[in-house]
């Protein structure tokens, strides 16, 4: 829509950044209509209307109980090979679906809705049509390895957005300000600290670090000395000894013995963290070209494999029973094998 000018979703952190005409339609409109779409949203931050940000929730994955059933069931179902007496213990693959399929199932119709087709579109055909051949270890198969698949993709994308969540921690909070005050007779000057939030910072203010809290935001130290951590910017693992003039940044300690008093040269939006918060951030919502170039050969290569796969489950059925069912698992195979992507 002419509302909507640019749209860049950060897999890692779950975020949807939408640059819109706020005049045209809201923040809130725009969460409506992502909820309404299967996928529950919050407004993080408004830049038309300013509302508080919230942080983002970094709580890794947690294997569900129906994925755990499916598994076992799975299990049992592949002991029907071990003896032809257990033979009966291939129906439990039915149960590993039962188990298995919804969350699959339920991506797939709302992805179908849109209009698309994914993997969740795949292995729900090749689970149904592994049943309807009676394939129901194969079905379990496909069941319980896809859930376990996005289960260890969700788990990856979960320690990254933690290692994001870390990063972001890095920065203060508050700072404490060098204040100057005069007597009524402006003859006597005394200093008074004051805390504030590090948004309120300005350049040119004078901030007062006392030992093991966190420089607010970059400056040039005036008074002091003492030896600052910066290994969460850096990576150098040994405090580096500072003295005056020299420049520290926000977001490094002061694990040192003396207080620092340092003049702000940047405030906290400009500070080296908050641009590497930011550089973070936009390499992970903008795709390389080599993802753009897979993207479009998957528009191209999807309907393909659609198209044979289908092929190979209708046409052979008119020369035989047994030739249709062969060329159908067929059909199922070509589908996991196409898209193992499910599994990588």
């Amino acid at each position: 829509p002419s509302c909507v000018d640019n749209i860049n979703v950060n897999v890692t952190t779950k975020v949807v950044y939408v640059r819109h005409d706020f005049d045209k339609v809201s923040a809130r409109e725009i969460s409506t209509v992502l909820t309404d779409g299967g996928f529950r949203s919050h407004i993080v931050k408004d830049a038309g209307h300013v509302e508080h940000e919230e942080k983002i929730s970094i709580e890794g994955p947690v294997l569900s109980v129906n994925v755990g059933l499916s598994g076992l069931f799975w299990v049992l179902s592949m002991l029907s090979y071990v003896k032809p007496e257990w033979d009966n213990l291939k129906y439990c693959g039915l149960l590993s679906v039962v188990f298995g399929v919804p969350p699959i199932a339920r991506k797939a119709v709302l992805t179908i809705s849109r209009c698309q087709f994914d993997a969740n579109c795949m292995m729900l055909i090749a689970a149904l049509g592994s049943l309807a051949l009676q394939e129901y270890d194969e079905a379990a198969s496909v069941s319980f390895l896809f859930s376990v698949s996005e289960y260890l993709e969700a788990k990856a994308t979960s320690r990254a957005r933690q290692a994001m969540g870390d990063i972001c921690n890095l920065r203060p909070e508050k700072a404490t300000l060098l204040l100057t005050s005069k007597s009524k007779d402006d003859e006597e000057t005394t200093r008074i600290t004051e805390e504030v939030t590090v948004d309120k910072v300005k350049v040119g203010d004078l901030a007062l670090v006392k030992t093991g809290e966190k420089i607010p935001c970059d400056g040039v130290i005036l008074t002091g000395r003492s030896a600052v951590d910066e290994s969460s910017l850096t990576g150098e693992s040994r405090p580096i000894p500072k003295i005056p003039s020299d420049n520290v940044s926000g977001g490094s300690i002061n694990v040192g013995d003396s207080p620092l008093t340092v003049r702000i040269t940047a405030t906290e939006t400009d500070s080296a963290l908050s641009r590497l918060v930011r550089l973070v951030e936009e390499a992970q919502a903008n795709r390389s070209p080599t993802e753009k170039i897979v993207d479009m050969f998957a528009r191209r290569y999807t309907p393909v494999v659609v198209a044979m796969s289908v092929g190979m489950f209708t046409l052979p059925w008119f020369w035989g029973e047994a030739a249709g069912r062969e060329w159908a698992l067929n059909g199922l195979i070509l589908i996991v094998v196409a898209f193992s992507c499910a599994f990588s």
